[in-house]
Order: structure tokens, then C-alpha cells, then sequence
């Protein structure tokens, strides 16, 4: 992690996950977070109202990077869970979002004193 002395735009290329940056596989990490559980597929693209071909491909994309494991069950069904890694980076990745918006919010401010 960057220190906050680091600029901005510096701070946000070394923490900011650039595969998270998509909508779709930023939801998917937002619900698996929340639990060490696995997650039905079936539930993700229910609740996301994202197709189960495209939740597939990010699916797939997150797995390929470590961010996420998949299992089979009952009936071929496809059950997700976050890994330590795509625990780690999602949370890095929120946080460095955070901070920028933050930043900005404080220019906004100091620029209408």
C-alpha cells in the first residue's frame, strides 16, 4: 500500500485494481466479500440482473486472476467465493477510491473558502 505523501495520481495507479474497475465484477466482489461462504451463480446473476453468460466471462476473469474460486455441486450448479487475494485487492481497491474521492471533496471545498 501507498503512503498518502504520494501524489494522487501515483497512489491511484499502485492501488486502484484496474480489473475491478468494471461495474459488473466490482458487484460480484462486493456480495463475496461479505461472507467467507460460496455464493450460488445462479443468485449473483439474480440479484445483479446481469445475464449468466456475461456474469460467466467475469466470473471467469476474476478466477483467473486469483480473485475468486469456483466449485461444483448438486445438479452442476456453480458456487463462488472470494479468496484472500481478491479479498485483499477488493478492499484495497475501495479504500483507494475512497481516499480519491475524499481528496476531491476537500480541493471542492478549500477552492469555494
Amino acid at each position: 500500500m501507498t503512503g498518502p505523501g504520494k501524489p494522487l495520481a501515483q497512489r491511484w495507479h499502485e492501488d486502484v485494481d484496474r480489473l475491478l474497475l468494471d461495474p459488473a465484477r466490482l458487484f460480484v466482489m462486493g456480495v463475496l466479500v461479505t461472507s467467507p461462504d460460496y455464493f450460488r451463480f445462479g443468485y449473483l446473476s439474480e440479484h445483479s440482473g446481469i445475464t449468466r453468460t456475461v456474469l460467466a466471462r467475469h466470473v471467469r476473469r476474476l478466477r483467473l486472476a486469483g480473485y475468486v474460486e469456483t466449485r461444483r455441486g448438486a445438479y452442476n450448479q456453480l458456487w463462488i467465493r472470494t479468496t484472500s487475494l481478491g479479498q485483499q485487492r477488493f478492499e484495497q481497491h475501495v479504500k483507494a477510491a475512497q481516499e480519491t474521492i475524499t481528496s476531491a471533496r476537500n480541493i471542492g471545498k478549500s477552492a469555494r473558502s
